[in-house]
């Protein structure tokens, strides 16, 4: 696993216990949330621009 995608999975899971813990809608869940988000907006564009690139090619007729 890549780096970003460890503090990703730490993110989503500091944020799954807190909201365990004060509920889904406390300040600090919503605060975690966010930042999940934020983290997943860089990680996710460059990711699937790669997958992109190793997509087989269509052949040619």
């Amino acid at each position: 696993m890549r780096l970003i995608e460890l503090a990703v999975e730490k993110k989503r899971s500091q944020m799954m216990q807190t909201a365990f813990k004060t509920g889904l809608t406390s300040v600090e869940t919503v605060r975690l949330s966010q930042e999940l988000d934020e983290m997943l907006n860089v990680f996710i564009p460059p990711h699937l621009e790669e997958q992109q690139n190793n997509k087989p090619k269509p052949m040619k007729k």
